[in-house]
């Protein structure tokens, strides 16, 4: 992966991490063909957090654009089907300005973490109906407010009373109209429908001597009993765990961090990527 714009600089590696419901198939499609975005969007912008965003919203509008039907007829919207989805948390690495920089984005709750000096920062945000700028986000389109688009439901928060994230890639029977198009919220043309979007949080940072890991992983690998998702790891656990055992492989950590967020209950799939940036 090496184009280069975004400010000029270009890119040093990609990591990407999908957690797939409603079956595989968005996960799997977007595990293949999202870095091609990605390189694509990095060439015309020239903000790596633009890049990033403008690479999503055009993976998601391939995701969502229907089959072909019987006899030239429209088929079901979606990879997978209309209600196949998945998260997405991703680290591009890039050149700026002489210096080392990271761009991180994501839709759902997969995160990206960063150890600097034995201390943990998430460099995403978790996209949950619990959290309040995202319900007052979803229920500010809604066109019926004495129905609730967000409802609690099965001990969670969820759109439509169904899934518990509010930003996905795919779920197509959750988005209006206008997502199918690649129509930004709040855009003409745009349809609300139960306000899932694909539109990433996106945050950059220049990396320094200091920073020696980047965890990118699935929601498997973190602590959510709150959410109805069993136990796992905090991000500071996530670091000690990295400091505890620094000389093992960045695959050999990965597999023991899934293991110990296992052994403390958790009870999703486990996905979880390491790199090693400096000194650890």
């Amino acid at each position: 992966i090496a184009p280069e714009s975004a400010k000029g600089g270009g890119l040093l590696a990609y990591v990407g991490v999908f957690d797939g419901h409603g079956g595989s198939a968005t996960a799997q499609w977007l595990t293949s063909e999202l870095d091609g975005y990605l390189q694509e969007a990095w060439q015309q912008e020239t903000n790596p957090e633009a890049a990033v965003r403008e690479a999503f919203i055009a993976a998601d509008k391939a995701v969502l654009a229907p089959k072909p039907g019987f006899l030239g007829m429209v088929g079901e919207r979606g990879k997978g089907g209309s209600k196949c989805g998945s998260t997405a948390a991703v680290a591009l690495l890039y050149e700026g300005d002489g210096k080392t920089c990271l761009v991180t984005g994501n839709v759902g709750d997969a995160r990206v973490v960063l150890v600097q000096g034995g201390t943990s920062y998430q460099l995403t945000t978790d996209h949950v109906p619990d959290s309040e700028d995202e319900r007052l986000r979803i229920e500010a389109q809604n066109p019926n407010p004495k129905m609730p688009l967000v409802r609690y439901v099965g001990g969670t928060w969820r759109v439509g009373g169904i899934l518990a994230l509010s930003r996905a890639f795919g779920d197509a029977y959750l988005k209006g109209s206008g997502q199918f198009e690649g129509v930004r919220a709040g855009g003409d043309g745009y349809s609300s429908g139960f306000g899932v979007v694909a539109e990433p949080y996106t945050e950059t940072r220049e990396l320094t001597a200091s920073d020696s890991w980047l965890v990118v992983a699935s929601d498997g690998l973190f602590a959510n009993e709150e959410r109805g998702g069993g136990g796992g790891l905090t991000n500071q656990e996530i670091a000690d765990e990295l400091k505890r055992k620094s000389s093992l492989s960045c695959e050999a950590l990965a597999k023991h961090l899934a293991a110990v967020a296992v052994e403390k209950g958790s009870t999703d799939d486990v996905t979880v990527v390491v790199l090693r940036l400096g000194q650890a």
